[in-house]
């Protein structure tokens, strides 16, 4: 493999995209611009001819999509603040189109190196905070990781979303070293302790699909062995934390007891998700705009009884294909699941990207990730990082065509 001449840089780029999960919150943004800077750089030492741009122009579609929306939202002042969070769109995919093809691959490995130990890091601290605030009620112990923990101030579901990307990523590692096994015992445990709904029944159709789709190589002792460490911590999580976790998913189970109930989280997303198809069933072509969704959604809550829900918490629709058609209607909606269908053609070949992906679209069933500057960051780079990992005939060209 070539080396190239900003090598060094990209790799100290790609290495500060994988400490994400572990720097403060208003860090995070930040770490996007090595990248950027190096591969705006790159652009007058390559060729342009080699830029795939129809792949940029697909992959910043997303941002498109939502810009757009902005000519007939009614808060221009949230669709602005909107639209700079959702610069990741714009950043990562023209970032990842001018890496050059030859150390692409190597890049990647070294993100995702850095990426897992940051998520078992990251756990560690969550501990270690938990532990410190001295307090027995779990859903306090939620509420001061959201709001009051460190600078971090992440809300469980978007911890969860790294740490899920992170144990799909350990487990197609072709080595298996005690690290790895430690960092998936470590991401898997707090993963649980965090009670996600979502993320985990997401995570378990994936690692279901891994299973199915991958029989031959997962069917052995290393599978065995993860399945007894998986069995293993699900009871000591709820041992340790008299069955929670259990407690947790009763709602889903009894659905008919929770259903509409503004005193649970599976209540309020069925009430939010009533509301908002509703609601886009009265304006099914363009939707509201971006920036106006939030305050319809609270508008409709009051008119339909549920005003309790307002006075603390301004909710989104916590369904980002809802989500979509509330901001940019069905036509919105339909060229959003487009662009979706370009990403899985691109990576449907390889099996990382592919449950990567689908984890992430599974999760946007329970959560509109698209709100919040986390979900934001974290779903673009993983929506980009592997459609423009070239293919070995494109770096073989690249290779050849250097002087």
């Amino acid at each position: 493999m070539l080396k190239t001449k900003l090598e060094t840089p990209y790799i100290i780029a790609f290495s500060l995209l994988g400490i994400f999960p572990i720097v403060p919150f208003i860090v995070k943004p930040f770490l996007l611009i090595p990248l950027l800077l190096t591969s705006l750089f790159n652009l007058y030492l390559i060729d342009k001819s080699e830029v795939n741009w129809k792949k940029i122009i697909i992959s910043t579609s997303i941002y498109l999509l939502f810009a757009v929306s902005v000519l007939y939202t009614t808060d221009i002042n949230r669709a602005t603040q909107l639209l700079i969070r959702l610069l990741p769109f714009l950043i990562l995919p023209i970032s990842f189109a001018l890496v050059p093809k030859t150390i692409y691959e190597k890049l990647t490995d070294v993100f995702i190196q850095v990426f897992t130990i940051s998520c078992g890091l990251f756990c560690v601290i969550i501990f270690i905070y938990s532990i410190s605030l001295d307090i027995s009620d779990i859903y306090i112990i939620y509420s001061y990781i959201s709001n009051n923990f460190w600078g971090y101030e992440d809300h469980p579901i978007y911890i969860s979303l790294y740490f899920g990307i992170a144990l799909i990523l350990i487990l197609f590692k072709s080595k298996k070293s005690l690290l790895n096994i430690v960092l998936f015992v470590t991401i898997f445990f707090t993963l649980l302790f965090l009670s996600r709904k979502g993320n985990i029944i997401s995570l378990v159709i994936i690692l279901l699909f891994m299973v199915i789709s991958n029989s031959k190589s997962f069917f052995n002792k290393m599978f065995l062995g993860y399945s007894f460490v998986v069995l293993l911590i699900v009871v000591g999580v709820s041992y340790l934390f008299d069955n929670f976790l259990f407690i947790r998913f009763e709602e889903i189970i009894n659905l008919d007891q929770f259903i509409n109930n503004p005193n649970t989280s599976t209540g309020i997303r069925s009430i939010l998700w009533r509301i908002g198809a509703s609601l886009s069933t009265e304006s099914p072509f363009f939707g509201y705009g971006l920036g106006s969704v939030q305050d319809l959604i609270g508008t409709s809550l009051i008119e339909n009884g549920y005003e309790e829900l307002t006075y603390v918490l301004k909710y989104n629709v916590h369904n980002q294909y809802l989500q979509i058609a509330l901001i940019s209607g069905y036509i919105g909606l339909l060229f959003f699941l487009c662009i979706l269908s370009y990403i899985f053609l691109k990576i449907k070949n390889s099996k990382r990207a592919l449950c990567i992906f689908l984890y992430i679209i599974l999760c946007f069933i329970f959560e509109s990730l698209l709100e919040r500057q986390n979900g934001i960051i974290i779903t673009a780079l993983f929506f980009n990082l592997f459609v423009f990992l070239p293919y070995k005939k494109e770096v073989i060209n690249e290779s050849l065509s250097k002087p």
